[in-house]
C-alpha cells in the first residue's frame, strides 16, 4: 500500500513539475540543506557538446589532429554529447554544466571571447555561451547552477585562468557565490538571501592561482567525480553501483558520471556509428537505476548530482524527483505511469 501511495503522490508532483524553476518549488524542509545533498541533474560530457565546428580542438589527439579534414564525420559523431543548447537544457532542468576551456586562436574570434569550449573539434565561445546562460538566470532569479570548469589547454600568461575568471566575473557578477567560504553553508536560503545563483566550482590546484580568483569567489578542487572511464555499458553500473554504495562527505560536490567512454578501439570498431547510438541505450539504463536512488550522498544508494551524455526531458525528471523521495522509501518511479511516457518524451526531445 506504502508503494501505491508514493507512486500515487509521485505521479501528481511529475505533472505540476515546472522545470525551469524546479529549485525554485522545492519543499521548503529542503530550503536549508547544502547543495551538496540536493539531486541536480546535469549534463557531459561535454555540456557544450552542441554544437561543433569543423575545426580540431586542442584536445584532440595528435594522429588523428593530422587526419581531420578527412575524417571529419566520424569525429564529429564520437565528439557530440548533447542536442540542445544551453538555454533548452536549463529550461529542462540541467542545473550543472561540465565545461572545458580552451585559448581561442583565431585573431577574428578572440576579440569576441579570449576562451573557445573544445571536445576534440572547438565549439563555442566561451562569453556567448556564458551569457546565454545568464540571460536565463535574469527570468528566474532563484534558479541555483553549478559551472564546473575542469579542463583547460593552451592557457599562458596573455591568456589564462586570471582573464577566465574575469570574464565568468564580468558576466555573473553579484550573481556569483563569493561570500560562502565552505560549499555546505551554500543552502537555497542561504543563496537566495544573498541573491547569488552561480556556483563556480573550478579545478585548479589553488596555490597556482591568484588571490584575485580568490577574492571573487570560487570553490577549487571540490568535486568529486569518479570516472568509470569504461566503454562497456554493464561495466559502468557495475562502477556507478560500487560508487553508491558507501557514504560520501558532502563537504564536496558528489558527481555520478553516467555516461560511457568510448576508447580508440571503440571509435576503430564502429565507425558509422556516434556516441548518441550508445548513449540511448545507456540513458534507458540509467533511469532505471536512478529510480532505485534517493537524494544525499552521505547516505547509501544516495546521489548529489547525477550527468549523462545527450540528456533529456525523461532524465532530468527522474533526478529532480529523487527530492520528493523519502530517505527511507524503497519506491521506485519504475511504474508505467511514473515514468513520465519515457517513449513519448524521448521522441518528443529528439532533433
Amino acid at each position: 500500500m506504502a508503494t501505491s501511495s508514493y507512486t500515487s503522490n509521485n505521479s501528481q508532483l511529475s505533472s505540476q513539475l515546472k522545470h525551469e524553476e524546479w529549485m525554485t518549488n522545492l519543499p521548503k524542509n529542503l530550503h536549508d540543506e547544502p547543495i551538496t545533498k540536493i539531486a541536480i541533474p546535469g549534463s557531459t560530457h561535454d555540456s557544450f557538446a552542441y554544437y561543433l565546428t569543423r575545426q580540431a580542438g586542442p584536445d584532440l589527439d595528435t594522429n588523428l589532429r593530422r587526419i581531420c579534414f578527412f575524417i571529419y564525420p566520424i569525429i564529429r559523431n564520437w565528439s557530440l554529447t548533447q542536442d540542445k543548447t544551453f538555454t533548452e537544457q536549463l529550461y529542462m532542468g540541467i542545473r550543472y554544466f561540465d565545461l572545458r576551456v580552451c585559448r581561442t586562436t583565431d585573431t577574428n574570434l578572440y576579440s569576441k571571447s579570449p576562451f573557445t569550449f573544445t571536445h576534440g573539434l572547438l565549439g563555442n565561445l566561451v562569453r556567448e555561451c556564458l551569457e546565454e546562460i545568464n540571460e536565463f538566470l535574469n527570468k528566474h532569479t532563484k534558479e541555483i547552477i553549478l559551472l564546473d570548469f575542469n579542463h583547460f589547454y593552451d592557457f599562458n600568461d596573455q591568456c589564462g585562468h586570471d582573464h577566465l575568471i574575469h570574464l565568468v566575473h564580468e558576466i555573473f557578477g553579484k550573481k556569483l557565490c563569493t561570500t560562502a567560504r565552505k560549499i555546505t553553508e551554500c543552502t537555497l536560503n542561504y543563496l537566495w538571501n544573498n541573491k547569488q545563483q552561480v556556483i563556480l566550482l573550478y579545478e585548479q590546484h589553488p596555490e597556482q592561482c591568484t588571490t584575485y580568483m580568490d577574492r571573487i569567489g570560487h570553490f577549487f578542487q571540490i568535486c568529486q567525480s569518479p570516472w568509470p572511464n569504461t566503454p562497456n555499458i554493464d561495466e559502468l553500473f557495475l562502477f556507478l553501483n560500487e560508487t553508491v554504495s558507501k557514504s560520501r562527505p558532502i563537504t564536496c560536490v558528489n558527481v555520478i558520471q553516467g555516461q560511457i567512454t568510448p576508447h580508440s578501439s571503440t571509435i576503430q570498431n564502429n565507425p558509422l556509428t556516434s556516441l548518441r547510438t550508445i548513449a540511448k541505450e545507456t540513458n534507458r539504463r540509467l533511469i532505471e537505476w536512478l529510480s532505485h536512488r534517493k537524494r544525499d550522498p552521505s547516505l547509501i544508494n544516495g546521489v548529489n548530482v547525477v550527468i549523462c551524455d545527450f540528456a533529456d526531458q525523461v532524465f532530468a525528471d527522474i533526478v529532480i524527483m529523487l527530492n520528493y523521495k523519502s530517505s527511507t522509501e524503497n519506491c521506485d518511479f519504475t511504474d508505467p505511469v511514473t515514468m513520465f511516457s519515457y517513449n513519448s518524451s524521448t521522441e518528443k526531445n529528439t532533433r
